[in-house]
Order: C-alpha cells, then sequence, then structure tokens
C-alpha cells in the first residue's frame, strides 16, 4: 500500500502555518537541537556568572560575539529559522551536505527545488524545510577552485553568504546555519574559505545589528573546527574589549554584575565605624582570654559538631592532665639518671686524689735521703776546714727544711 504523494506547495502552506510546538510533531528526527543549547561565541567562552552574560544582553542583544556560534555536527537536527545548503547547479541534490540534507527533509523537497529550474554560481534560491526542524533551506552555488583560488572565486564565495543573509532578511529570518561551503568536491582550499565567510559574515552584522539574532557555522571535520574556532576568536573578540572598558585601571578583580558591585559599596560605606570598633572589641577579648574566642570561633563554624555538649571536652582535659603526669615522671626519672652520673664523677674524682697522696710521700722520703747523705758528706770533711763546715751545715739545714714545705703545699 503505497502513500498518496503530497503536493510540495500544499504541504508547504500548511507547515509554515503551525507554531513550534505543533510542527516539532512533524520532524522527522526527534533529537533536534534548539537554538537554547547551542552556546554564543561569548558563552562558549565566558568563565564569570551567568549576571554577566545578562549584562550584555546574551540572547542577542550585545556584541558580535552574542550573534555567532560555532557548532560541530549534523545540520539537519538544527531547529532555526533556515539553514544554508552547500548546493550544485540543478539544486536536485548531490553528494555532502547537499544529499544529507534533500534525504532529510523528504521528497517534498525535491520536487520544490525542481520548480526553481538550477541556480548560478554565487547566488541563492530558499524553499521550505519541511520534515526539517528548520522552517527553511537557503541553497547557494559556491565556486569550483580545485586547488585554485583566485579573484573570481574568492568574489563568488563571499557571494554565496552575502546572498543567502540577504534573503534571511527578505523573509524576516533572525536564525541561520552555514555549513562549509565549496570546501568539499569542490576543492576550495579551507583556511581562505574560513576567513572569507567569517569575514563576510562579521560585515553584515555590522550592518544589520538589529535584523539577525544568530548565525552559526555548523562544522561536520575536525580540521574546519580547529580552523574556525581559531579564526573566531581573531574576529570576534569584542567580548574582551568591552570587559577592560568596565574594570578600573589597575583592578585585577573579575569583572561584577554592576548591581552586586554597588550594593557591596554601599553596604561597605555604612558599616566602616562599627566594624573597626568590633575588631578593638575582639582584639581585647583575645587577650584576656585566647581559649574561650577560640571554643566561640568553632562553635560558630561547626554548630552541628558542638551539640553534644562538654563531654568531649571534659575528655580532651583528662588526656592532657595525663599527658602532663607521664612528663613530670619522666622529668623525675631523668633527675635520678643525672645525680647518678654526678655520683659516679665524685668517686672517679677521690679515686684520683687517693692516688696522688702516696707519690708525695715518695717524694719527701727520697729528698729527707738526698739530705742525709749531703749531712754525711759535711762531717767526714769537717776536720780539714772549719770554715766549710760552718758552710755546709746551714745549707743542709735548709736542704732539709726545703722538702718539708713542699711536702706541706702537696698536701
Amino acid at each position: 500500500m503505497s502513500k498518496k504523494k503530497k503536493d510540495w506547495k500544499t504541504e508547504k502552506e500548511r507547515l509554515l502555518r503551525l507554531d513550534r510546538e505543533v510542527r516539532r510533531k512533524e520532524y522527522r528526527r526527534q533529537d533536534f537541537m534548539p537554538l537554547e543549547k547551542i552556546p554564543t561565541w561569548r558563552e562558549e567562552n565566558i568563565t564569570s556568572d551567568k549576571e554577566d552574560v545578562e549584562l550584555t544582553g546574551g540572547g542577542g542583544a550585545g556584541g558580535l560575539s552574542d550573534k555567532v556560534s560555532l557548532y560541530k555536527g549534523d545540520i539537519t537536527i538544527l531547529e532555526v529559522d533556515a539553514i544554508v545548503n552547500a548546493a550544485n547547479s540543478s539544486l536536485l541534490g548531490g553528494g555532502g551536505v547537499d544529499g544529507c540534507i534533500h534525504k532529510a527533509a523528504g521528497s517534498c523537497l525535491y520536487e520544490e527545488c525542481l520548480s526553481l529550474k538550477g541556480c548560478e554560481t554565487g547566488k541563492a534560491k530558499i524553499t521550505c524545510g519541511y520534515d526539517l526542524p528548520a522552517k527553511y533551506v537557503i541553497h547557494t552555488v559556491g565556486p569550483v577552485a580545485r586547488g585554485h583560488v583566485g579573484p573570481t572565486e574568492s568574489s563568488d564565495l563571499a557571494s554565496c553568504y552575502q546572498n543567502s543573509l540577504r534573503l534571511m532578511e527578505e523573509h524576516n529570518l533572525r536564525t541561520v546555519a552555514f555549513p562549509c561551503i565549496s570546501t568539499g568536491i569542490y576543492g576550495f582550499p579551507n583556511d581562505p574559505a574560513a576567513d572569507i565567510a567569517l569575514k563576510t559574515v562579521k560585515e553584515w552584522i555590522q550592518q544589520n545589528p538589529d535584523k539577525i539574532t544568530r548565525v552559526i557555522f555548523c562544522v561536520f571535520l575536525e580540521n574546519d573546527f580547529a580552523i574556525y574556532k581559531k579564526k573566531m576568536s581573531d574576529f570576534f573578540k569584542d567580548h574582551g574589549e568591552e570587559v577592560t572598558e568596565k574594570l578600573p585601571q589597575g583592578d585585577d578583580t573579575p569583572p561584577l554584575s554592576k548591581s552586586a558591585t554597588k550594593e557591596g559599596g554601599e553596604n561597605n560605606e555604612g558599616e566602616q565605624e562599627p566594624d573597626d570598633d568590633k575588631e578593638e572589641e575582639e582584639e581585647e577579648e583575645r587577650d584576656d582570654d585566647v581559649p574561650l574566642n577560640n571554643d566561640v570561633e568553632m562553635l560558630s563554624q561547626n554548630p552541628e559538631e558542638n551539640t553534644a555538649g562538654d563531654e568531649p571536652n571534659q575528655e580532651q582535659q583528662d588526656e592532657e592532665k595525663e599527658s602532663q603526669d607521664k612528663d613530670e615522671d619522666m622529668a623525675v626519672e631523668d633527675g635520678k639518671k643525672d645525680s647518678e652520673e654526678k655520683g659516679l664523677d665524685t668517686e672517679n674524682t677521690e679515686d684520683k686524689a687517693d692516688k696522688k697522696e702516696p707519690e708525695a710521700k715518695m717524694e719527701e722520703e727520697d729528698t729527707a735521703n738526698s739530705a742525709k747523705d749531703k749531712e754525711g758528706v759535711s762531717s767526714s770533711n769537717a776536720g780539714d776546714e772549719d770554715e766549710m763546715v760552718d758552710s755546709v751545715e746551714p745549707s743542709a739545714s735548709a736542704a732539709s727544711v726545703q722538702p718539708k714545705d713542699s711536702a706541706k703545699k702537696n698536701e
């Protein structure tokens, strides 16, 4: 049983009358991507909170980076006003993105394109989106470069973007997604093609800021994604310029919302003096009773942990007392050891003194013997010379006296 063939004119008229919620039931694929889930270039690179985005009108009322997006994936699932098809001159479908769009949109797209009688290079024509989430499809024919890029190829590629945007304006459309035009089988180099696309779109947005909400650069290959990501940072960098204007000189703090900074300034002005008094009082209290303040701080920081009462504190005190007792016992033992060591030192000194006494006695005996020998010599010579006796006797007596004095000194 075959389905009845739809008339593209009737189907187009019916679909364009439906609102979004009803039309969503007509999508061939339900895994569509709504515009709200595709971040703008500013949102993708911003690091501050949502308030900063709202200040610049993140929905498209802000700068250039609020009006463009970079998306890597399938262009046929994007729920926008129009997607652009990199078509061939017949507009009847082909390979690459052209064949994917025709397949996803259904047979009515082919029938309408057949009625358009083809399209010239650099020009663009518009049809209904039919089974696609996009309302419209804008078909444009890019230049065939085959690796050679001259003034004609560059001008024709720029015309593809310009004419597609012009059709958007004529049909009061505000959101559009562009693929990489002519970079596939037509052989236009990816890098210069991205330059032309970004430059043309940027100029058009600057000339028509109120006529566009979002332009999405939809890429499929990782190579194109890397090229666009790098170049878009150069083409659409108004976010950094606006932030530097808002921040005062010498202020390295991150940007905050105006309302937050105003409220913070008013509160700080009104609470300066009371805060100073409180700080002085707190310092005095800390000097008087430091442990008490520490307990208060811990209670204020962790109220749930301190609801158990004073039992944990009592246990801590008991543990501290036990540790102190242990320290005192250790100190007593150390004192005993020191006293024992000192006793050993005194014994050693006494032994040394005892050893020195016999040595002193031996010295005294030696000196006495020497004195006796001298007296014997003096007596034998007494008969010869009387004067020598007189001289020897005093010397002997002096010699006998000197050892006694030395002995006394040693004692």
